[in-house]
């Protein structure tokens, strides 16, 4: 059996809600945070080594499901395939990893976060925690497996309660034994709940810039960008770092956004503005646009959206879990629905495209370049291609993956319990519907609405 070789694996930690693991989507606990935090003390135990051990065995772990899915729906590459995997500091026989060979860490503070998207949990989210405290799950809840209204989406365990966090101090010790123990270090992910919204952000990042690899370290943190933050600051943090990438999660346009993730557009178009006239010279800002069940509704109006934030790239990643949210369900009622849709996006891409390349002289097309900031050109076409190849991820993905029948009455059933229990609609301009249409010829056809 081929080895199932894997950056993360063999070299990376992450820092969960109370628990380390090897990756963002791996989802075994390797390490409580309350028995022991410090990366040189866990990063070759028991759990770590296993791990290790069995994918190079060529065996998924029970945690890889996310990595597993898009491999085997032939989508594009997962996580596993997307980084190249140095071996030279890993011992097959043991397990092992020198301490050289980290490569990569992931920080997630505490779920404090000023949102409360759909496709999240209170595990991410002290929104959603908020919501849930004001909320009991009745008899449909567990009938319908809605664990994010149980309490238990991103639950490892049916008895997992904890909401350990890392205090600003815990933070700076843990860079601290990274500074001084992983001298290789390359990539540091920083991720929520909201680290814009969280006090441990700026002094760890200000902790982090010590390490003697930091000149040559890509930062990348995720933000919804919604949050009120010292935008001078953040730049002057950011430049004492060789690479900066930022993803900001934003998983609609502005119709479907204020519903869905409970913020404001005009906000989040104002921070990115704001930001980028502060003194950044060397920041990749990218949206990330998960997408789930709601997304395929909207799609045409987020991905145009978009293309108008002045952003470098729009990345693409699929909600998996839980099961009604996952994207390939609206084939299930809407499947010519959603395939004209998205083929109606690409068509209007390609017509944004057009527009652009008509406002820009022919003999400096295919060389064009437009400074986003000191010294960082980008091609004012990446946020096409970009999308783009999103939309094609998205499109091979739900027509390869099979989803149940029952996905869809559950995804039903979770907007109506969303919608009358933890949002209330009437504050917002906009609630999903949809209805069946009735056309000219008498054909029955279903139509997707958004209260405005």
């Amino acid at each position: 059996m081929a080895s199932l070789d894997c950056y993360y694996a063999v070299g990376g930690i992450n820092f969960k809600n109370g628990f380390v693991t090897s990756c963002p989507t791996q989802h075994e606990k390797f390490q409580m945070l309350d028995d022991e935090y410090l990366p040189s003390k866990f990063f070759n135990n028991e759990n770590f080594k296993n791990h290790r051990k069995k994918l190079m065995s060529g065996t998924w772990c029970k945690g890889c499901n996310m990595c597993e899915h898009v491999e085997q729906a032939n989508a594009g590459k997962s996580m596993r395939q997307e980084q190249d995997v140095d071996l030279q500091y890993y011992n097959h026989e043991t397990g092992e990893t020198a301490f050289e060979g980290l490569k990569t860490i992931e920080m997630r503070f505490s779920h404090s976060c000023n949102m409360s998207c759909l496709h999240c949990s209170q595990v991410f989210s002290s929104g959603w925690m908020s919501k849930l405290k004001k909320y009991t799950p009745d008899e449909e809840d567990y009938k319908h497996n809605l664990i994010q209204l149980t309490g238990q989406m991103h639950r490892q365990d049916a008895d997992d309660d904890y909401t350990i966090s890392i205090s600003t101090a815990r933070a700076l010790e843990i860079v601290e034994d990274l500074n001084t123990n992983f001298p290789n270090l390359e990539r540091v992910d920083f991720a929520g709940g909201e680290v814009l919204y969280q006090k441990q952000f700026f002094p760890t990042l200000n902790k982090l810039a010590e390490h003697p690899n930091a000149e040559n370290m890509k930062i990348i943190f995720h933000s919804n960008f919604n949050a009120d933050f010292d935008a001078v600051e953040l730049s002057r943090l950011l430049n004492l770092f060789g690479d900066v990438n930022i993803q900001i999660s934003v998983d609609a346009g502005p119709r479907l956004y204020p519903y869905f993730r409970q913020g404001d557009w005009q906000k989040l178009k104002e921070n990115i503005s704001r930001f980028k006239q502060a003194d950044y010279n060397h920041c990749e800002i990218n949206i990330v646009y998960t997408t789930g069940t709601y997304q395929l509704m909207e799609i045409k109006d987020a991905m145009l959206s978009f293309l108008e934030l002045d952003i470098n790239y729009i990345n693409v990643s699929i909600v998996y879990t839980p099961d009604y949210l996952n994207p390939s369900v609206m084939l299930l009622k809407h499947r010519n629905s959603v395939l004209n849709d998205i083929e109606e996006t690409r068509n209007a891409i390609f017509g944004v495209d057009k527009k652009r390349r008509e406002n820009v002289d022919s003999s400096r097309m295919l060389k064009s370049h437009f400074t986003v900031g000191i010294e960082k050109p980008y091609d004012m076409w990446q946020d096409i291609n970009s999308a783009v190849a999103g939309l094609e991820y998205i499109r091979k993905y739900i027509l390869n993956y099979d989803a149940k029948k029952s996905d869809w009455t559950d995804f039903m059933k979770y907007i109506e319990k969303t919608d009358k229990t933890l949002i209330d609609v009437s504050s917002y301009a906009n609630g999903i519907y949809i209805i069946n249409v009735t056309s000219e010829n008498g054909q029955v056809f279903t139509k997707k609405l958004i209260k405005n």
